[in-house]
Protein backbone atom coordinates (compact mmCIF):
# COMPACT_ATOMS: atom_id res chain seq x y z
CA UNK A 1 0.00 0.00 0.00
CA UNK A 2 1.74 3.26 -1.06
CA UNK A 3 1.06 6.37 1.39
CA UNK A 4 0.05 9.00 -0.97
CA UNK A 5 -2.61 8.39 -4.21
CA UNK A 6 -2.55 11.26 -6.68
CA UNK A 7 -6.43 11.33 -7.65
CA UNK A 8 -6.61 12.16 -11.11
CA UNK A 9 -10.30 12.69 -12.53
CA UNK A 10 -10.76 12.57 -16.25
CA UNK A 11 -12.80 13.35 -19.29
CA UNK A 12 -11.99 14.04 -22.77
CA UNK A 13 -8.57 15.09 -22.25
CA UNK A 14 -7.15 13.48 -24.43
CA UNK A 15 -4.57 15.92 -26.00
CA UNK A 16 -2.94 17.17 -22.50
CA UNK A 17 -3.37 13.93 -20.14
CA UNK A 18 0.26 12.53 -21.20
CA UNK A 19 1.52 15.14 -20.34
CA UNK A 20 -0.04 15.81 -16.61
CA UNK A 21 0.68 11.73 -15.95
CA UNK A 22 4.27 12.05 -16.44
CA UNK A 23 4.70 15.17 -14.27
CA UNK A 24 3.16 12.82 -11.90
CA UNK A 25 5.39 9.71 -12.68
CA UNK A 26 8.41 12.25 -12.22
CA UNK A 27 7.91 13.71 -8.77
CA UNK A 28 10.88 13.48 -6.96
CA UNK A 29 8.58 11.81 -3.86
CA UNK A 30 7.87 8.29 -4.96
CA UNK A 31 6.10 6.29 -2.68
CA UNK A 32 2.24 7.09 -4.73
CA UNK A 33 0.25 5.45 -6.48
CA UNK A 34 -2.03 7.74 -9.39
CA UNK A 35 -5.70 6.60 -10.04
CA UNK A 36 -7.13 7.84 -13.16
CA UNK A 37 -10.87 8.12 -12.65
CA UNK A 38 -12.16 8.37 -15.97
CA UNK A 39 -15.87 9.94 -16.25
CA UNK A 40 -17.24 8.13 -19.71
CA UNK A 41 -14.49 10.15 -21.81
CA UNK A 42 -15.74 9.75 -25.49
CA UNK A 43 -12.61 10.98 -27.01
CA UNK A 44 -9.41 9.05 -26.97
CA UNK A 45 -8.40 9.77 -23.05
CA UNK A 46 -8.43 6.03 -22.13
CA UNK A 47 -5.99 4.79 -25.06
CA UNK A 48 -3.70 7.46 -23.87
CA UNK A 49 -3.90 6.49 -20.81
CA UNK A 50 -3.47 2.94 -20.96
CA UNK A 51 -0.70 3.47 -23.49
CA UNK A 52 1.26 4.97 -20.93
CA UNK A 53 3.38 1.77 -19.11
CA UNK A 54 3.81 2.09 -15.47
CA UNK A 55 2.65 -0.02 -12.33
CA UNK A 56 2.29 2.64 -10.34
CA UNK A 57 -1.05 3.60 -12.58
CA UNK A 58 -4.46 2.74 -11.36
CA UNK A 59 -7.00 2.99 -13.86
CA UNK A 60 -10.80 3.17 -13.04
CA UNK A 61 -13.21 3.82 -15.87
CA UNK A 62 -17.24 4.11 -16.30
CA UNK A 63 -19.68 3.94 -18.35
CA UNK A 64 -21.98 6.58 -17.52
CA UNK A 65 -21.04 9.79 -17.22
CA UNK A 66 -21.95 11.50 -13.98
CA UNK A 67 -20.34 15.15 -13.82
CA UNK A 68 -16.50 16.09 -12.05
CA UNK A 69 -18.15 16.22 -8.40
CA UNK A 70 -19.59 12.68 -8.47
CA UNK A 71 -16.93 11.61 -10.43
CA UNK A 72 -14.34 12.64 -7.77
CA UNK A 73 -16.34 11.00 -5.17
CA UNK A 74 -16.16 7.98 -6.63
CA UNK A 75 -12.51 8.19 -6.78
CA UNK A 76 -12.13 8.93 -2.98
CA UNK A 77 -14.80 5.88 -2.30
CA UNK A 78 -11.95 3.61 -3.74
CA UNK A 79 -8.90 5.52 -2.00
CA UNK A 80 -7.54 3.43 0.86
CA UNK A 81 -4.37 5.51 1.27
CA UNK A 82 -3.47 7.90 4.49
CA UNK A 83 -2.97 10.84 2.08
CA UNK A 84 -4.54 11.91 -1.50
CA UNK A 85 -2.99 14.46 -3.76
CA UNK A 86 -5.66 16.27 -6.13
CA UNK A 87 -5.08 17.40 -9.56
CA UNK A 88 -6.84 17.65 -13.23
CA UNK A 89 -5.69 15.72 -16.12
CA UNK A 90 -4.53 18.52 -18.17
CA UNK A 91 -2.36 20.08 -15.57
CA UNK A 92 1.03 19.83 -15.05
CA UNK A 93 2.88 19.50 -11.40
CA UNK A 94 6.38 20.67 -10.77
CA UNK A 95 8.71 17.51 -9.76
CA UNK A 96 8.33 18.43 -5.88
CA UNK A 97 5.09 18.91 -5.98
CA UNK A 98 4.42 15.90 -3.99
CA UNK A 99 7.47 16.06 -1.92
CA UNK A 100 6.95 19.24 -0.76
CA UNK A 101 3.47 18.87 0.53
CA UNK A 102 4.12 15.69 2.41
CA UNK A 103 6.45 17.39 3.93
CA UNK A 104 4.49 20.11 5.23
CA UNK A 105 2.03 17.81 6.90
CA UNK A 106 4.38 15.31 8.76
CA UNK A 107 5.79 18.35 10.12
CA UNK A 108 2.50 20.22 11.07
CA UNK A 109 0.32 18.04 12.11
CA UNK A 110 -2.41 20.49 12.78
CA UNK A 111 -2.40 20.92 8.97
CA UNK A 112 -4.82 19.10 7.00
CA UNK A 113 -4.93 20.14 3.84
CA UNK A 114 -1.66 21.66 2.07
CA UNK A 115 -2.24 23.93 -1.21
CA UNK A 116 0.00 25.36 -3.55
CA UNK A 117 1.38 28.66 -5.55
CA UNK A 118 0.55 27.66 -9.38
CA UNK A 119 0.84 29.43 -12.71
CA UNK A 120 -1.74 29.35 -15.74
CA UNK A 121 -0.65 28.84 -19.21
CA UNK A 122 -2.07 28.25 -22.72
CA UNK A 123 -4.76 30.70 -23.41
CA UNK A 124 -3.49 33.25 -19.97
CA UNK A 125 -0.53 33.36 -18.22
CA UNK A 126 -0.57 34.77 -14.81
CA UNK A 127 1.11 33.83 -11.12
CA UNK A 128 -1.27 33.12 -8.55
CA UNK A 129 0.11 33.10 -4.40
CA UNK A 130 -3.06 32.39 -2.20
CA UNK A 131 -1.81 33.24 2.00
CA UNK A 132 0.31 31.48 3.38
CA UNK A 133 -1.29 31.25 7.01
CA UNK A 134 -4.38 29.51 7.81
CA UNK A 135 -6.51 32.80 8.93
CA UNK A 136 -5.45 35.04 5.70
CA UNK A 137 -6.56 32.33 3.53
CA UNK A 138 -9.72 31.99 5.59
CA UNK A 139 -10.32 35.47 5.32
CA UNK A 140 -9.63 35.46 1.58
CA UNK A 141 -12.41 32.36 1.14
CA UNK A 142 -15.06 35.23 1.41
CA UNK A 143 -13.94 36.42 -2.24
CA UNK A 144 -12.79 32.97 -3.48
CA UNK A 145 -11.41 29.47 -3.19
CA UNK A 146 -7.93 29.50 -1.71
CA UNK A 147 -7.19 26.39 -2.31
CA UNK A 148 -5.39 24.88 -5.55
CA UNK A 149 -4.43 20.91 -6.47
CA UNK A 150 -4.00 20.17 -2.33
CA UNK A 151 -1.70 17.62 -1.09
CA UNK A 152 -4.81 16.51 2.10
CA UNK A 153 -5.21 13.66 4.99
CA UNK A 154 -7.68 11.13 3.60
CA UNK A 155 -8.83 11.32 7.31
CA UNK A 156 -10.27 14.86 6.68
CA UNK A 157 -12.61 13.76 4.74
CA UNK A 158 -13.96 10.36 6.25
CA UNK A 159 -13.49 11.52 9.60
CA UNK A 160 -15.91 14.70 8.62
CA UNK A 161 -18.37 13.01 5.56
CA UNK A 162 -17.00 15.47 3.47
CA UNK A 163 -17.73 15.14 -0.01
CA UNK A 164 -17.93 17.11 -3.59
CA UNK A 165 -21.15 18.38 -4.39
CA UNK A 166 -22.81 18.01 -7.66
CA UNK A 167 -25.06 20.76 -6.47
CA UNK A 168 -22.05 23.37 -6.51
CA UNK A 169 -20.68 22.49 -9.73
CA UNK A 170 -19.30 24.04 -11.42
CA UNK A 171 -17.64 25.74 -8.09
CA UNK A 172 -17.08 22.11 -6.32
CA UNK A 173 -13.95 22.83 -5.72
CA UNK A 174 -14.74 25.95 -3.69
CA UNK A 175 -17.21 24.81 -1.88
CA UNK A 176 -15.57 21.63 -0.52
CA UNK A 177 -12.35 23.79 0.89
CA UNK A 178 -15.43 25.95 2.32
CA UNK A 179 -16.84 23.09 4.53
CA UNK A 180 -13.19 22.26 5.29
CA UNK A 181 -11.56 25.38 6.88
CA UNK A 182 -13.96 25.37 10.19
CA UNK A 183 -12.36 21.40 10.70
CA UNK A 184 -8.72 21.97 10.01
CA UNK A 185 -6.03 23.76 9.46
CA UNK A 186 -4.78 24.84 5.86
CA UNK A 187 -1.68 25.97 4.65
CA UNK A 188 -0.63 27.69 1.21
CA UNK A 189 3.03 26.76 0.04
CA UNK A 190 4.43 30.26 -1.44
CA UNK A 191 5.77 28.95 -4.82
CA UNK A 192 4.73 27.70 -7.80
CA UNK A 193 4.57 24.23 -8.11
CA UNK A 194 1.55 23.59 -10.62
CA UNK A 195 0.50 25.15 -13.78
CA UNK A 196 -2.87 25.11 -14.82
CA UNK A 197 -3.52 25.15 -17.96
CA UNK A 198 -6.36 27.27 -19.86
CA UNK A 199 -8.31 26.39 -22.98
CA UNK A 200 -12.10 26.50 -24.58
CA UNK A 201 -13.04 23.47 -23.09
CA UNK A 202 -12.35 23.62 -19.93
CA UNK A 203 -15.57 23.50 -17.73
CA UNK A 204 -13.84 26.95 -15.39
CA UNK A 205 -14.04 28.47 -19.22
CA UNK A 206 -17.04 26.78 -20.68
CA UNK A 207 -19.19 27.16 -17.91
CA UNK A 208 -18.18 30.68 -16.36
CA UNK A 209 -21.34 32.17 -16.09
CA UNK A 210 -22.54 28.80 -13.85
CA UNK A 211 -19.61 29.26 -12.06
CA UNK A 212 -20.17 32.43 -10.72
CA UNK A 213 -23.62 31.95 -9.48
CA UNK A 214 -22.20 29.11 -7.78
CA UNK A 215 -19.62 30.88 -6.43
CA UNK A 216 -21.97 33.27 -4.82
CA UNK A 217 -23.54 31.21 -2.93
CA UNK A 218 -20.15 29.50 -1.45
CA UNK A 219 -19.30 33.20 -1.09
CA UNK A 220 -22.68 34.30 1.08
CA UNK A 221 -22.14 30.64 2.93
CA UNK A 222 -19.19 32.27 4.16
CA UNK A 223 -20.51 35.52 5.04
CA UNK A 224 -22.98 33.81 6.83
CA UNK A 225 -20.16 31.89 8.90
CA UNK A 226 -19.38 35.54 9.58
CA UNK A 227 -22.38 36.23 10.95
CA UNK A 228 -25.80 34.89 10.08
CA UNK A 229 -27.87 38.01 11.02
CA UNK A 230 -26.94 40.11 7.41
CA UNK A 231 -30.11 41.45 5.54
CA UNK A 232 -30.62 40.61 1.71
CA UNK A 233 -29.94 44.17 1.01
CA UNK A 234 -26.54 43.89 2.65
CA UNK A 235 -25.80 40.02 0.65
CA UNK A 236 -26.23 41.89 -2.43
CA UNK A 237 -24.33 44.41 -1.77
CA UNK A 238 -21.76 42.11 -0.46
CA UNK A 239 -21.88 40.30 -3.99
CA UNK A 240 -22.42 43.07 -6.31
CA UNK A 241 -20.12 45.69 -4.88
CA UNK A 242 -17.72 44.26 -2.26
CA UNK A 243 -16.60 41.34 -3.98
CA UNK A 244 -15.68 42.83 -7.01
CA UNK A 245 -14.61 45.71 -5.47
CA UNK A 246 -16.63 48.32 -8.04
CA UNK A 247 -15.27 51.82 -7.84
CA UNK A 248 -16.13 54.34 -9.96
CA UNK A 249 -15.61 57.41 -7.52
CA UNK A 250 -13.95 58.44 -4.39
CA UNK A 251 -17.15 58.24 -2.57
CA UNK A 252 -17.31 54.22 -3.87
CA UNK A 253 -14.05 54.12 -1.76
CA UNK A 254 -15.63 55.38 1.27
CA UNK A 255 -18.60 53.52 1.16
CA UNK A 256 -16.98 50.32 0.76
CA UNK A 257 -14.45 51.24 3.61
CA UNK A 258 -17.90 51.48 6.05
CA UNK A 259 -18.72 48.35 5.03
CA UNK A 260 -15.76 45.87 4.91
CA UNK A 261 -16.27 47.64 8.91
CA UNK A 262 -19.33 46.82 9.58
CA UNK A 263 -18.28 43.03 8.26
CA UNK A 264 -15.48 43.77 10.88
CA UNK A 265 -17.99 44.66 13.53
CA UNK A 266 -20.22 41.50 13.00
CA UNK A 267 -17.82 38.85 12.86
CA UNK A 268 -19.09 36.10 15.52
CA UNK A 269 -15.92 35.52 17.80
CA UNK A 270 -14.14 32.50 17.05
CA UNK A 271 -15.06 32.48 13.51
CA UNK A 272 -12.70 34.59 11.04
CA UNK A 273 -9.16 36.65 12.67
CA UNK A 274 -10.36 40.17 13.01
CA UNK A 275 -6.89 41.35 12.43
CA UNK A 276 -7.18 38.93 8.63
CA UNK A 277 -10.27 40.39 8.14
CA UNK A 278 -8.32 44.20 8.18
CA UNK A 279 -5.50 42.49 6.33
CA UNK A 280 -7.89 41.47 3.72
CA UNK A 281 -10.14 44.28 3.42
CA UNK A 282 -7.74 46.86 3.46
CA UNK A 283 -5.82 44.99 0.55
CA UNK A 284 -8.84 44.48 -1.47
CA UNK A 285 -9.64 47.97 -1.71
CA UNK A 286 -6.68 49.10 -2.64
CA UNK A 287 -6.26 47.14 -5.72
CA UNK A 288 -9.72 48.28 -6.04
CA UNK A 289 -8.41 51.59 -5.97
CA UNK A 290 -5.57 51.33 -8.25
CA UNK A 291 -7.53 50.13 -10.78
CA UNK A 292 -9.91 53.04 -10.51
CA UNK A 293 -7.14 55.33 -10.47
CA UNK A 294 -5.23 53.26 -13.48
CA UNK A 295 -8.53 53.65 -15.78
CA UNK A 296 -9.34 57.62 -14.46
CA UNK A 297 -5.83 58.75 -14.62
CA UNK A 298 -3.72 57.03 -17.10
CA UNK A 299 -5.86 55.54 -19.56
CA UNK A 300 -2.98 55.30 -22.39
CA UNK A 301 -0.01 56.38 -20.91
CA UNK A 302 1.99 57.31 -17.39
CA UNK A 303 2.29 61.38 -17.07
CA UNK A 304 3.54 63.99 -14.69
CA UNK A 305 0.71 65.94 -15.78
CA UNK A 306 -1.57 63.15 -14.68
CA UNK A 307 0.33 62.22 -11.63
CA UNK A 308 -0.11 65.96 -10.22
CA UNK A 309 -4.46 65.51 -10.68
CA UNK A 310 -3.98 62.06 -9.24
CA UNK A 311 -2.17 63.82 -5.95
CA UNK A 312 -4.51 66.72 -5.92
CA UNK A 313 -7.41 64.12 -5.95
CA UNK A 314 -6.32 62.64 -2.34
CA UNK A 315 -6.57 58.74 -3.80
CA UNK A 316 -2.80 58.34 -4.13
CA UNK A 317 -2.45 57.69 -0.54
CA UNK A 318 -5.66 54.92 -0.74
CA UNK A 319 -3.30 52.87 -2.95
CA UNK A 320 -1.18 49.49 -2.61
CA UNK A 321 2.37 50.89 -0.87
CA UNK A 322 4.10 49.40 -3.30
CA UNK A 323 2.19 50.55 -6.20
CA UNK A 324 2.60 54.09 -5.28
CA UNK A 325 6.26 54.39 -6.39
CA UNK A 326 5.88 52.25 -9.17
CA UNK A 327 3.45 55.09 -10.28
CA UNK A 328 5.96 57.94 -9.71
CA UNK A 329 8.67 56.01 -11.41
CA UNK A 330 5.75 55.31 -15.06
CA UNK A 331 4.85 58.82 -14.69
CA UNK A 332 8.71 60.15 -14.16
CA UNK A 333 9.76 57.49 -17.72
CA UNK A 334 6.44 58.41 -19.65
CA UNK A 335 5.84 54.94 -19.80
CA UNK A 336 2.68 53.78 -22.45
CA UNK A 337 0.32 50.85 -21.22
Amino acid sequence: MPRVTVLMPTYNVAPWVEESIRSVLNQTYHDFELLVVDDASTDQTLDVVRAIRDPRIRIASFPNNVGLADNLNRGLDIIDTELVARMDGDDIAEPDWLETGIRILDTHPEVGICSFGFQFFGAKTSVVRFPELHEDSKAQMLFGCTVIVPVFRKSVFTDNHLHYSTEAFPAEDYMMWANAYPLTQIYNVQRTLFHYRTHATQISTSRREAQIVKSNEVRLKMLQWLNPAFTNEEKQYFLDNFVPCKIDSRKDIATLTAFAQLLIDRNTPGNYSGDALRRKFKSHIAYGALDYVEHRYFPSQYTPFALIRLLASGLYPTLPKKNRRKLIAKCLLLKRK
